[in-house]
């Protein structure tokens, strides 16, 4: 629907105003030679004067004339195209409204290229709201097979495994950074003897699951081979078998395929504790003290070959022990935004050694939020802990 404006007048503007100049100027003119006449001649007739006056009163006449067009053809139609524009603008029952003139001059063109960028405006809006539609059902799309990778992803964590093992006394902290993560936590057991361990996926998001779900794979395929006594067996044929696999990618150099690890075997029958990891530490403590052991400084399917070794530990009666991924460690914090670092933790680790493990969960968990305080989460994150009583 249209909204109308304007009259039926056929002379443009200009050409109005300057119709109204020549005569106007005419009046004017011949005004002003009579009245040079009737003071040139001090006999003048009284024929001139009155020819003067009706002169003045036809020039009077002719500016009120002038004021009446140009209130109907300039101010008023300018008057009623504002109204207009307010009621298109700001009603949304003439939102779909367009102006319309019975004229082609000046304020008729105007509108006509008004309404052409209207029209082309709501043209863009409409295609722009189907774009937006189509993006959001792509969007719910995306979202919803990333939460069911979420779910596949949480399903291959060994929660309930652990915890028939260990009941209450260990926790898990896992924070993938976005919906889904590159870390992961494992657990195989075999009578007395259990393999705990945690993994740092490069990457993370999408990506970094996916490589979960390879890694897990390599990982049960390796435990297959060589069994669970030995971690460092565990990660050599990890390296091994999963880096033919990843050769292509590792050449192509566009995407990271390494993982860190850290794995430790316990054999509750021999009281024996063996680990070994890939640029992953294992921490222990008798709440007395604080010892760490340095896992190896290479990756698995690194372009960097390096070997992995077992570190034979002491099983202490009461000692807690924890593995970290460096998303923990390297995570932004304080009022300097410097990462939490290895003494960071320890530190951190100290102070809560001698609590049951779910308070000690909540505690590091709480000081985690209020290192992180502001500062958005880096990496992923993962914290294993086990107590053996």
């Amino acid at each position: 629907m249209a909204r109308q404006y304007g009259g039926g007048q056929n002379l443009s503007i200009q050409q109005v105003f300057l119709l109204l100049a020549v005569l106007n100027g005419f009046v004017l003119g011949y005004l002003i030679l009579s009245a040079w006449e009737v003071i040139r001649t001090p006999g003048s007739t009284e024929v001139n004067a009155y020819t003067t006056f009706y002169l003045a009163l036809l020039l009077v006449i002719g500016v009120a004339i002038s004021y009446q067009i140009i209130s109907r053809r300039v101010v008023n139609p300018l008057r009623r195209l504002v109204r207009a524009t307010y009621a298109i603008a700001f009603s949304p029952d003439k939102a779909t409204e367009l102006l319309t003139v019975d004229g082609g001059d000046e304020v008729g063109k105007l509108v006509e290229a008004f309404n052409t960028l209207l029209q082309r405006q709501r043209q863009a809006m409409a295609q722009l709201d189907d774009t937006n539609r189509e993006l959001r059902a792509a969007n719910k799309q995306v979202d919803d097979s990333i939460r069911y990778a979420a779910l596949l992803q949480r399903s291959i964590l060994p929660d309930r495994q652990i915890s028939e093992r260990f009941g209450d006394d260990h926790f898990v902290i896992w924070k993938p950074r976005d919906i889904v993560g590159g870390d992961y936590y494992l657990f195989h057991e075999d009578g007395d003897h259990c393999l705990i361990g945690i993994a740092d996926c490069a990457g993370h998001g999408v990506p970094g699951a996916m490589m979960t779900m390879l890694a897990r794979a390599g990982l049960d395929r390796s435990i297959q081979q060589v069994g669970i006594r030995s971690p460092a067996r565990v990660l050599q044929t990890m390296n091994a078998d999963m880096g033919d696999v990843l050769s292509e990618a590792q050449r192509s150099r566009v995407i990271a395929t390494s993982m860190d690890a850290g794995m430790v075997y316990l054999d509750f029958e021999a009281r024996l504790l063996r680990f070994s990891g890939a640029r992953i530490s294992l921490y222990w403590s008798d709440a007395q003290s604080m010892q760490v052991v340095n896992g190896d400084s290479c990756s698995l399917w690194s372009r960097r070959i390096g070997s992995f070794h077992d570190h034979a530990i002491p099983m202490v009666e009461g000692g807690t022990y924890y593995l970290t991924t460096d998303g923990l460690l390297d995570q932004a914090g304080g009022h300097r935004g410097f990462g939490l670092g290895r003494e960071g933790f320890q530190r951190l680790i100290q102070q809560t050694s001698a609590e049951p493990l779910p308070k000690q969960a909540e505690a590091i968990h709480r000081a985690i939020l209020h290192h992180m305080g502001d500062h958005p989460q880096r990496d992923d994150i993962t914290m294993l802990a086990f107590r053996l009583v």
